[in-house]
Order: C-alpha cells, then structure tokens, then sequence
C-alpha cells in the first residue's frame, strides 16, 4: 500500500523500502509488517466500517492507554504514540503504529502447562495492578441480542448459518438470559484489563509472552477474565479442557489475586457474554449490515458457524469447570 510509504515518511518513522506484508491473525482490523530505512514497524489499518461507531476512536484510544501505563510491570507490546495520542489519522483513515517484535502465537494443542502457568500470572499481575482502578459502580447496560431479526434477515439472504442459528435459538435466548441475571453481581466489582487474552493475542519469543492487541482492553470482573482465559488456554484442542493446565493457571494467578469467596456459577454463566457479542457482531458482517466487501462478509459468516460451535463447547465443559474451580 502507497499510503504506507507515505504514512512512515509523515511520521518521521523512515522511507519504505520494500512491499508491506499483510500479518495473519486479525479478524477485525487489518495489520501490516512494514520495513523502512530505519527500522521495522507493525501498522495496523483500523477497520473504517468500525471506526464511523460513536465513541469507538475514543475507546481504542483509551484502551491503548492502558496497555500503556502497563508497560513497564506486564510482558507487553503497546503502541507508539505521536503527540501524546495512539491513534494516528491520515488521509481520513485511522492507523496504530507498533514497534516489530518477533515472535509466533501458539494455539492448542501446541500450549504446554508452562504457557498456562505464565499466562495466569501476566493475569494475575495486571488484575493486582489494576486493582486500584477498580470500579464498583460501573453500569453498562446488557442487551437481549435480535436473534429473530437475524434469523429472518438470513431466510431472505439463504445464509449458510440459516439452519444452525434457528437449531439453536432457543440455547442462544438461554444464554442471553443467563449474562442478563448475572451482571448485577458481575459489576459490583471490575478493574482495568486485557479484555481479549486468547492465544492469538499472545506472541511467544525464547519462551516468553508477549501479550498484544489490547484494543479491547477495559473494565471487567477479574474473575471473569480468569474464566475466558482458562477456556482460551487450557484447551486439548477439541474443545476439553485439561486439568492440570487448569491448575496451573489458576496457581499461578493465586500468586498475585486471591479466589476466595468466589460465586463461580454466576462467574461461568457470565462467560457467556463475549461470546455473544462477537456472534451478533459478526451476524452483521455476513449479513451485510455492517461490512461493505464480499471478503468481510464471508469472514462474518466463517466466524458465525464458529462461534456457535465454541458456545455449544463452552456450555459442556462449564459443570466440569465449576467443579474444578471449587477444589483448587
């Protein structure tokens, strides 16, 4: 992309010298590999479809602010900043410039227990960090998401998740209700996080994290973050979890937060809410509602048969899981 080049040079980052390469891995922004004269840099192009939201340019800003004040206690790659801001607006297009690191994500069943062990404590860390910034009357209001305007939508457009979206409408209203009922006690205390600790989000160099993409970094209960990254992490790679890697992650993170006193059952039937939100999100994109290219909206539908599928496994291994957060 030529307006790359031109984006380096306007920043004072050095003269391009060869083709940028598109980074694999990003599902909703599109991230460049770019080599100048002076250094090699990751540039990611904000999604513009994304950015025309209300608030949306506030909050990624913000969110990069707190990866930011992170830096120096978490194992983290933040975004470099000009004129003390994250963001960098070009020709009417949003840009985030990083630093290169080298290194790899690793995704089940890849993950060893000393992956577990060091994710629990970068969690651990940046809840006992953030714990100051804790906010105990934070309100956010939870929806119940349209599934019947998306069922109909996709009668009309023959979409390809038609049938396994009405095979488990009654399940998704289940689970809907379930993030409803809990969010009352999930509120009543959150602190500053990641938000989005999957694999993906995570380069290993020499053994070591590197935890990356933190656009969606906020507030949210600590202990439900400790549950999405238990399933993110501790997974044998068709969707089981491993004991022992469970156990790992939770000690490790009992390093630096305790578990006591934890209601787990309200805790798992709130895990459910992420989920949802990126299956609406992307029942948007495949339905054309909020993606303008034929390659976003088979990227929506690939990541609506997706994200069905990882609800469904979600739900049958939560009775194991709260057994074994009980006992460790």
């Amino acid at each position: 992309m030529k307006v790359l080049g031109e984006l380096t040079e306007y920043l004072g980052l050095g003269k391009m010298v060869s083709e940028p390469e598109i980074v694999t891995g990003g599902l909703m922004h599109t991230m460049f590999k770019v080599f100048t004269d002076e250094q090699v840099f990751a540039i990611k192009y904000l999604n513009p479809i994304v950015m025309v939201r209300a608030g949306v340019l506030e909050y990624i800003e913000e969110s990069e602010n707190i990866a930011i004040a992170l830096k120096e206690e978490i194992p983290l790659i933040c975004a470099k900043t000009f004129n003390d801001k994250a963001i960098v607006e070009y020709k009417e297009n949003y840009y985030i410039v990083f630093e290169w690191h080298e290194g790899k994500s690793i995704i089940p069943p890849e993950i060893r227990l000393d992956h577990c062990i060091k994710i629990g404590r970068a969690l651990g860390k940046i809840h006992k960090l953030s714990s100051h910034n804790k906010n105990e009357n934070r309100v956010e209001p939870i929806e119940a998401f349209p599934w019947d305007k998306y069922l109909e939508l996709g009668k009309m457009q023959q979409a390809v998740w038609l049938e396994q979206l009405q095979k488990n409408k009654y399940k998704l209203e289940r689970w809907n209700q379930y993030v409803i009922e809990a969010a009352n006690l999930m509120i009543c205390y959150q602190v500053l996080s990641h938000r989005d600790l999957d694999p993906k989000n995570v380069i290993w160099n020499q053994n070591e994290p590197l935890l990356i993409d933190w656009e969606a970094a906020g507030y949210i209960n600590p202990h439900q973050e400790l549950i999405e990254v238990i399933n993110y992490w501790c997974d044998d790679g068709n969707g089981q979890l491993i004991y022992e890697f469970v156990e790992g992650l939770v000690n490790a993170y009992k390093e630096f937060c305790t578990l006591k006193k934890v209601p787990w059952k309200t805790v798992i039937n709130s895990g459910y809410g992420g989920m949802l939100g990126w299956l609406d999100y992307n029942l948007k994109r495949s339905l054309g509602i909020e993606a303008t290219t034929e390659e976003e909206k088979e990227m929506g539908t690939r990541q609506v048969l997706g994200t069905i599928e990882e609800l469904i496994r979600y739900e049958e291994k939560t009775k194991e899981l709260l057994c074994w957060l009980e006992i460790t």
